[in-house]
């Protein structure tokens, strides 16, 4: 009998026992798995090193191996060069029957490696607002009845979007804390809008970056009414600057140390040639301080709308049927479209990149 029990208790011991390592083994694996994969979208942080670390131990812990546990070692290892991580657990494992045979305690444990790849650039730019404070209402503020924006549409703060008939073809991104409003669910996004970290503004110009190429720069406000003399030149004005014209094609650049009004339906504006080379050779409309105005009943509009440290405020709510449609990329602190129908079809700068590309290494 004696004989037989030992035997007995062996069998449990292979049976019972090495099968509750053998789950507790594949449960620390699939926990230093997860967890390095956590680690691994931090290593393009500021801090990547003490982020991971922070990121590996929480999952970690999520996932059943606490590293507050006496029992439990969970180490984070990053190599920042390589832009790898590696996550290490080790557990004092439980026995039932192989105890009787002085295994108390066996370390059960597993290691996992995640690699980090940053993934390309988004579709360009169509719309960015990069005011970053999430306390002043929307960033990004669009209002409009029918609106196609074919491109990267992004607030670094909030993001607001008031249909019926919205759609959206590009990533929809903003940073804030719950700071996306959809109100109506005609709305379309492709692929679905994401909350991200904060992004620098694919354009950031300065008054002393555009004033070397104006065709003389008009002191105080100043009013066109007739663009006839001003074809291929950049428009300066060093307060505030109006145009107001009808059903009018020309290539024209507006600059404004003030606010810039623009006025009149079914214009067809593109950028001066003179601005070839210059790194923002695409600049249709630039206010340093005061901010942009654009209400229209229509019109083509080629190039970017740049307002880097105030609001760019598009007023379609006269268009009727008529189309507003900008080929390029509305970039400035906060931007504001009320209106029917727009088309918003970004070219030129490149959007926020999508989410890292994280894997765990063979």
């Amino acid at each position: 009998f004696v004989m037989g029990a030992t035997v007995i208790f062996l069998i449990g011991a292979i049976v019972v026992d090495i099968g509750l390592w053998v789950s507790e083994r594949r449960n620390a694996q699939a926990a230093a798995d997860l967890a390095s994969l956590a680690a691994a979208t931090q290593l393009r942080n500021a801090n990547p090193s003490g982020d991971a670390q922070v990121k590996g131990i929480d999952f970690a812990k999520r996932n059943g191996f606490d590293h507050a546990d006496s029992n439990v070692d969970v180490w984070v290892t990053p190599d920042i060069p390589a832009e790898t991580v590696k996550v290490e657990i080790d557990e004092q494992g439980v026995s039932l029957f192989a105890g009787i045979f002085g295994i108390t305690s066996p370390h059960v444990g597993a290691s996992a490696v995640a690699a980090y790849g940053a993934s390309p650039p988004g579709p360009d730019v169509a719309l960015f607002a990069s005011s970053s404070d999430c306390n002043v209402g929307q960033t990004l503020d669009i209002q409009a009845q029918h609106l196609q924006v074919n491109g990267s549409t992004h607030s670094n703060g909030k993001l607001f979007v008031d249909g019926p008939q919205d759609d959206f073809v590009g990533p929809v991104t903003w940073v804030c804390p719950n700071g996306f409003t959809n109100n109506h669910v005609n709305n379309s996004y492709q692929p679905p809008p994401r909350m991200v970290g904060n992004q620098a503004p694919p354009l950031d110009l300065k008054w002393t970056d555009i004033e070397p190429y104006c065709d003389g720069v008009a002191l105080g406000d100043l009013v066109i009414t007739d663009l006839s003399p001003w074809e291929n030149k950049v428009i300066c004005a060093s307060s505030n600057l109006t145009l107001n014209v009808v059903g009018v094609q020309a290539h024209v650049t507006l600059a404004a140390q003030g606010s810039v009004t623009i006025l009149g339906a079914g214009n067809n504006l593109q950028p001066a040639d003179k601005l070839a080379r210059t790194g923002f050779d695409q600049l249709l409309v630039y206010s340093s301080t005061d901010g942009i105005n654009i209400v229209t009943p229509g019109g083509i509009y080629t190039g970017y709308i740049h307002a880097p440290r105030s609001r760019v405020t598009i007023d379609g709510s006269h268009i009727g049927t008529d189309v507003f449609r900008l080929d390029g990329a509305v970039v400035a602190a906060s931007i504001r479209i009320t209106g029917n129908w727009f088309e918003f079809h970004g070219a030129g700068l490149q959007g926020p990149p999508g989410p890292p590309q994280v894997h765990l290494e063979d």
